[in-house]
Order: C-alpha cells, then structure tokens, then sequence
C-alpha cells in the first residue's frame, strides 16, 4: 500500500511540475483604448517571498510593472464646450451633464502562476521531486551510494547556484507562520515548507539527509572528521534541548516583531554569496564552519525549525521512519556508523533510532550484517 502511495505522490509532483512549466506567462496583448496612468517602477531587488532583507540578486525579480490591474484615463470636460451659440441643438448645456468621468478598463484577474513565481515553483517542484526519489532510493543498497551525489548537485545548484536564498526554508517557515498572523504573503513562498510535510509523512524524512542545500554544506564540512564526543546519549539530549529552546525563541520573535529576519543573520545566504559583511555576520559564520568540524549538522540538530518540525512529523502514526528489527543482535555496528548519534544501545542489546534526529541517510542500513533496519512498519516494543 506505501508503494502506491508513493508512486501515485510522484505521479503528481511530476505531472505539477509539467504544468508549472508548459504555463504560458506572456503577457497577453491589450488593445489600449486609452491614456494609461503612470505608476511608479516595481523595484527589481525584492525576492518572491516578501524577502525585503535580503542583500542579494534574487532569481525570482519582479518584472517592471507588469501586473497592472488597471488602465484609468479621465476625459475633460473642455471637450465638450459651447459649440455654437447659434445651434439650437446645443443651447444652454449644464456643465453638470459633463462631469469629468473615469473609465476603467477591466482585465482578467492575475493568473495562478505568474512570471515572478513560475521560476520558484519550477525549482520547488524540481526539489519536490528530487525527494520523493530519494524516498525510494533509500530502500535499495546501491542506489543509497548517490546520496552524496544529491547532496552535491543541491549544494551547486541550489547553495551557491542561487545564493541559498530563493528558495529559502527558513523564509518559508517564516512567511507561513505570517500567514497564519493574518499577514499579506506571496502563496508561492508558503509552497516549499508546506509541502514538505506530507512528503516526509510519505517518503522519510529524507529531505534534511538527502536534499537540503544547508545540511549539505555542514555534512560535507564536517566529512571524515574524528570527533565523536558529542555522539554520546547525554550530547543528543542537550542538542534536543536547545533545538527546543530555539524554535521557542523564533517562533516568540515573529510573534512579537511580524516579521521576518532571517535573511538579514542568515550565515548560509553570507557564504553562498560570499558575501559577509558585519561583525555579527563574521561571528555567525565563523561559529557554523567552526561547530561544522565537530558536530556533524550542528544547525540542523540545534537552531533549524524545520528540522525541528519534521522530526515531529516521523512521529506521527505510520509515518515513515527507520525501524530496527527484533533481529537485531546488538552489534553495534550500525550504531558506529551513524555519524548523526541517532541510533541508541549498548552491546548485544536490541538497538533504537531516536526518530526527531534520524534524517534517514541510510547509511546505517548498508552496515547492518543481519538486515535489522528497515522502513517498513514492523511491531517492536519502541514503535
């Protein structure tokens, strides 16, 4: 029953994106009867999600005044002075008949997907997609080693290809919680994190250990590292906890503020760009890489709310996890390939995965000598 799950939310994701990109946003030709009003120009520098603070050339430019929803011309009343004060047709005409009129030419109301978000639902649905795949890939032992391939291709392209910001999760978790505010926001910019929870349901949390242009960036910082200190039971209760304490903060902080400032301090936007500016810039960097050589995902086990959120939705009933089979011996193994410390147990003990951490890389279910670990629903004692 997963499997057509899976294969019917792949269907979908791809036939959206076919849509996206067969949608014609040329504007349609108006014949102008009249006098348009002159409007100041859109700015160019504003990126889709109301992403004001961003210092950067977004992908996703708003087109010069293009979405004009209205055409307004006035004609005056000189037009229709005394003609002749010999006509009798025209005797004694009332200025009051003439009175200065504004006609508004009507146009079609703007259309789902316009030029300033087709770009960015192109490249969501392309994630999207990317995801579901991973979600299946996981399953088989050979296709697990292209992990790193994905991770690669995100951190090109999506990291330093489109400066870490447009898309943007953060931006994204942010502008939804807004949206629940009652604030204004571009629908389209809500897409990205919305959309990622059922794919998580679905397919794993697979999105954090497989796509994510920012975890990328961390896991290929930290690769290969000796560190294992922080890998202890008590380290990833601390980590938890601080995750915890930070979603508390933020969330507060858009509470109080409304509005968003997370491409202002955005230490993944500075580096993609390679653009750091500001001491609090440099000092926020400088301890990412820093922790990045020591922990494996620091930012992602401790600050990143959506992280913090999928790791929730793992949770929910028959939602798709890692689960360890009563086959499980106790090796240890697995344990020691886990480079996130997600997988809990002492020796010749039945091992765990602590599901809010586990970001479903699959490296762990190679390792395993006795086929412990699945995705499938099993029944243990720890579900």
């Amino acid at each position: 029953m997963r499997k057509i799950v899976q294969i019917f939310f792949l269907v979908i994701i791809a036939g959206l994106l076919g849509w996206v990109i067969s949608v014609d946003v040329e504007p349609k030709p108006i014949e102008v009867l009249t006098q348009p009003v002159e409007e100041p120009a859109i700015t160019k520098d504003t990126c889709i999600g109301d992403c004001s603070l961003c210092e950067i050339d977004c992908i996703y430019e708003r087109d010069d005044a293009e979405d004009s929803t209205a055409e307004i011309t006035t004609i005056s009343t000189s037009e229709f002075e005394d003609v002749s004060a010999d006509t009798d047709e025209f005797e004694t005409v009332s200025d009051n008949e003439f009175e200065e009129v504004a006609f508004v030419e009507e146009v079609d109301a703007e259309p789902l997907v316009n030029k300033s978000n087709k770009r960015l639902l192109v490249v969501v649905l392309s994630l999207f997609l990317a995801t579901a795949l991973a979600g299946i890939f996981v399953e088989y032992p050979r296709l697990r080693n292209l992990r790193y391939l994905f991770l690669l291709v995100s951190l090109v392209v999506v990291g330093f290809g489109f400066g870490g910001s447009c898309p943007c999760m953060l931006k994204s978790f942010d502008n939804t919680f807004l949206f629940l505010l009652g604030h204004e926001v571009k629908w389209a910019s809500l897409v990205l994190f919305l959309g990622l929870i059922p794919l998580t349901y679905v397919f794993g949390r697979v999105w954090c250990g497989w796509i994510c242009h920012f975890g990328a960036l961390q896991e290929y910082i930290h690769k290969n590292s000796k560190w294992n200190f922080w890998k202890t039971p008590k380290a990833q209760k601390v980590l938890f906890g601080v995750q915890i304490g930070v979603f508390a903060i933020w969330v507060l902080w858009l509470l109080i503020a409304q509005t968003s400032s997370v491409c202002k301090y955005d230490p993944f936007v500075k580096i993609f760009n390679l653009n750091i500016n500001g001491v609090v810039n440099y000092i926020v960097v400088g301890l990412l890489i820093g922790l990045s050589l020591f922990v494996n995902r620091p930012f992602c086990r401790a600050i990143c709310p959506i992280g913090f959120v999928l790791g929730w939705v793992a949770r929910i009933p028959y939602a798709r996890r890692l689960h360890i089979k009563d086959s499980c011996v106790g090796c240890g193994k697995c344990k020691t390939k886990c480079d996130k410390g997600v997988i809990i147990g002492e020796k010749l003990i039945k091992h765990r995965v602590d599901a809010n951490a586990c970001i479903f890389c699959g490296e762990c279910m190679s390792e395993c000598p006795q086929k412990g670990l699945t995705t499938c629903k099993v029944k243990t004692q720890e579900d």
